[in-house]
């Protein structure tokens, strides 16, 4: 099973609060991070790419 494919069951069978508060934060790391683009941030953790965008605004500066 790839990554990918363990993100999107983990996706299908839907997170709870607390998952989805891990996803989160892990996703903000990712993002702080710079090594994958939005869109494959959203790929791997099944969001959508306007998801993706809203959370890189609120890591920036105002």
């Amino acid at each position: 099973m790839t990554l990918q494919m363990h993100y999107q069951e983990k996706y299908e069978q839907g997170y709870d609060e607390g998952d989805r508060k891990k996803a989160i934060s892990v996703v903000m790391r990712m993002i702080e991070a710079n090594k994958l683009s939005s869109e494959e941030i959203a790929l791997y953790f099944g969001l959508t790419l306007q998801q993706v965008l809203e959370l890189e605004k609120e890591l920036q500066p105002v």
